[in-house]
């Protein structure tokens, strides 16, 4: 958790108690949460906790590299903590869509200023959606 909190004051954050139980709670969930559900959870904790601070905290720690942002389906905003090793460096997610476990892909062959099919890449968000061996085995009856 030490870790985590060194993203934060790296990036000139304070490590504030809202702070603290955020990332408590996304280390015990281990998946992906709404800021409804951050909100709820910090409510019960801490008392008093309005849904634009949830979502400043949120964004707060996702530029941080400590949570990143999932898309789904639905368009709900939905985070998750980002347990890719520093040393891993650039990397994306692969999002189960059935319990919303996260895992790290670390091979990406897309870089700043390559040049695809006459465009210049600038950024890129990769995520990737899948069943994880769990959900997969629960829905077929079959393991990978």
């Amino acid at each position: 958790m030490e870790a985590l909190f060194e993203k934060l004051r790296a990036a000139g954050c304070k490590v504030t108690p809202r702070r603290k139980a955020i990332i408590d709670l996304f280390l015990q969930k281990g998946g992906a949460l709404s800021p409804q559900e951050v909100q709820g959870f910090l409510r019960e904790t801490i008392g008093q906790c309005g849904l634009p601070g949830v979502y400043r905290n949120l964004e707060t720690m996702t530029g941080c590299g400590i949570l990143f942002r999932i898309v789904t389906f639905g368009g709900e905003r939905r985070y998750a903590l980002c347990m890719a090793d520093d040393a891993e460096g650039h990397h994306h997610h692969i999002v189960c869509v059935s319990c919303g476990k996260v895992g790290n892909i670390v091979d990406c062959q897309y870089r700043e200023g390559m040049n695809i099919d006459g465009f210049r890449i600038v950024s890129h968000l990769v995520q990737l959606n899948g069943l994880c061996k769990s959900c997969l085995t629960k829905k077929t009856g079959y393991e990978q």
